[in-house]
């Protein structure tokens, strides 16, 4: 039974967005219905998962769920996607989407993002700042800040709300002036512990804390500047442990130094001197712009960083392990174009308290790859039930290869020239698939594997699409997907997932190895010391599995498509038979050369 006040199997039948469900959708909605209006459902492409959440959210608005109602999706691409085959639902991006009115009716062009925008509403300078309360803008007439004007229209309205992962979890976990939702759904809901990570971290430099120290003393506020020239000291003390670029993981006693010192810094004495400074002239909103950005940008976060780096340290008390770390590196020889030569980086890991207090009691999760259950509660702290339900269509027209003939490119176990060969034979290969017609995506690890493969492909007469020299890696899979090219390249961070090439578009894919951390990566090492070696391998083959069933997926998006698979390096055989969910079994091939798969592939594909 659904918990009262939420919606039954009527309820989000009649607000289905089609006018008829495949039979995996009911499937879905039974369980979801069943489970209280809560789950994790991990469901192929082509099952309609999009559907589901928009049902899910309509249900819910309609039995009476009060709040905002969110569907998060990873990317902007995506919440446009959503927005154009859904007109009905309202849409919210950040500010980096919206320009700043403020600066334009002053002749500068710059988005909401980059501007002090806080500090000018608090300030009472900007006519166009929207009461979230009533609508109203601040001046009668004037024109509303589109940023702040869709806020209020999402809160006051029922619709639905799409909008990117990071938009989501930032104003739950920080922003105040949102209700607590009514129900969510997060879409992609593999990705969103990394999306976590990323969005709550801190980047401090040496060049932004000089910076604000030179403007605190111009406006008599030494305290404040002395506080941040020991912070800047010592980090750069810490920085200097090992040589250039290479980071250091600070130790316990370095964070319980740096959060000592922080402690003494007074942030509301910071955004009251920065309100009197703007009023009284002493700072200009246009000419003094990117140093009033930094000091309301340190204004705002100075608590969080004591917050952050005080959960980088463990708690005895509570026996709580530490949920964060901090390294710090810097930059040695010439900076060019570069401005800061100390970095220090406050890390969150363990994000799952936060997660869990920005998606509520209730919602739903969905996934083509959650990567099980366990692994995804404890790096999510979504513990709704758990449901894998296959796509509605066979693995006859795919296939997925590990050969038993390419080498094993772990680095302890491979010799100086098994990469070359590897990255030779998947230049080889594709070229006998484009002799015939067939495309290929190629997804490597690094840089510098992507640097090689091209300079290989382009002297074996192969037509090679990849990014860089002023081309974005979405630029370069649009060029590809539009007809450009027999070969597009690129890094796993960029292509194993998040590029969609279905129809023929690229039904060869080459993996070239899994992933794995780095062991001078400061997350590796702390890891290590969080986790120890038995856990850190879990959640590493968690990882790995999952981009691994993430960029095999990226040829088949209906049950139209063919496509095929082969993952080149031999560490995948531990990796990728295990992983596979049960109807795709049949498609998986362990036990063939590498020239015999070709040759299957190929007969697979005439069919096209």
């Amino acid at each position: 039974m659904a918990r009262a006040g939420l919606f039954d199997l009527a309820g989000y039948c009649r607000h289905f967005p089609h006018p008829t469900r495949r039979p995996i959708q009911d499937l879905m909605a039974q369980a979801l219905v069943d489970d209280a209006c809560r789950g994790v459902h991990e469901a192929g492409t082509g099952t309609g998962k999009t559907a589901h959440g928009i049902a899910a959210l309509r249900a819910a608005r309609a039995a009476g769920a009060t709040g905002p109602l969110f569907y998060a999706t990873p990317t902007k691409a995506q919440v446009d996607q959503i927005r154009r085959k859904h007109p009905g639902l309202r849409v919210v991006y950040g500010r980096a989407e919206h320009p700043c009115l403020y600066y334009r009716d002053r002749g500068v062009e710059v988005n909401a993002a980059d501007v002090p925008c806080a500090t000018l509403c608090a300030a009472t300078l900007c006519p166009h700042e929207v009461n979230q309360e009533t609508g109203d803008t601040r001046e009668d007439g004037a024109e509303p800040c589109p940023y702040f004007q869709q806020k209020y229209e999402a809160k006051t309205g029922e619709e639905p709300i799409v909008t990117t992962t990071a938009f989501f979890l930032m104003s739950m976990v920080y922003a105040r002036d949102w209700e607590e939702p009514g129900y969510v759904v997060i879409d992609e809901a593999h990705r969103i512990a990394n999306i976590a990570r990323g969005i709550f971290q801190f980047d401090l430099t040496d060049y932004h804390i000089r910076r604000c120290m030179v403007t605190l003393r111009a406006l008599g506020d030494r305290r404040n500047a002395l506080v941040l020239m020991r912070f800047l000291n010592a980090f750069r003390r810490m920085a200097r442990r090992k040589p250039s670029p290479q980071p250091t993981l600070l130790r316990d006693e370095d964070t319980t130094e740096l959060v000592d010192v922080l402690r003494q810094a007074d942030a509301t004495g910071l955004s009251d001197l920065m309100k009197r400074a703007i009023t009284g002239g002493k700072l200009d909103p246009i000419a003094d712009r990117t140093t009033l950005k930094l000091l309301e940008d340190l204004t705002r976060n100075i608590t969080r960083y004591v917050d952050r780096l005080r959960y980088a340290l463990p708690d005895e008390e509570r026996d709580r392990k530490p949920l964060n770390f901090v390294f710090a590196f810097y930059i040695s020889g010439e900076l060019e174009e570069k401005k800061a030569r100390y970095h220090l980086v406050i890390k969150s890991y363990y994000v799952a308290p936060l997660i869990r207090l920005a998606v509520g009691s209730h919602g739903l999760a969905m996934s083509a790859t959650i990567g099980g259950a366990d692994g995804f509660r404890y790096e999510t702290g979504i513990r709704w039930p758990f449901h894998s339900f296959p796509p509605p269509f066979s693995a006859a027209r795919t296939r997925i290869y590990v050969p038993t003939d390419t080498p094993n490119l772990a680095k302890k176990a491979r010799s100086r020239d098994d990469l070359k060969h590897a990255l030779r034979t998947i230049v080889a290969t594709a070229k006998r698939f484009a002799d015939v017609g067939h495309r290929s995506l190629v997804v490597v690890q690094s840089n510098d594997e992507l640097a090689k493969f091209c300079e290989r492909a382009r002297t074996a007469g192969l037509d090679v699409v990849s990014y860089g020299n002023g081309v974005t890696a979405r630029e370069a899979a649009a060029a590809f997907k539009d007809g450009q090219g027999q070969v597009l390249v690129g890094t796993a961070a960029h292509y194993a997932e998040g590029v969609d090439l279905p129809q023929s578009t690229a039904p060869v894919i080459f993996f070239l190895r899994p992933g794995y951390p780095h062991p001078d990566d400061p997350q590796t090492q702390f890891e290590q010391r969080r986790e120890g070696p038995s856990r850190c391998w879990s959640i590493w083959q968690r990882r790995v599995m999952i981009e691994a069933l993430q960029a095999r997926g990226r040829n088949i998006r209906s049950g139209e498509d063919l496509g095929v698979c082969f993952f080149v390096s031999q560490q995948f055989r531990r990796i990728v038979g295990g992983a596979l969910p049960a109807w795709l079994e049949p498609a998986y091939r362990s036990t063939l050369t590498l020239d015999a798969g070709v040759a299957e592939s190929l007969e697979l594909l005439q069919k096209t």
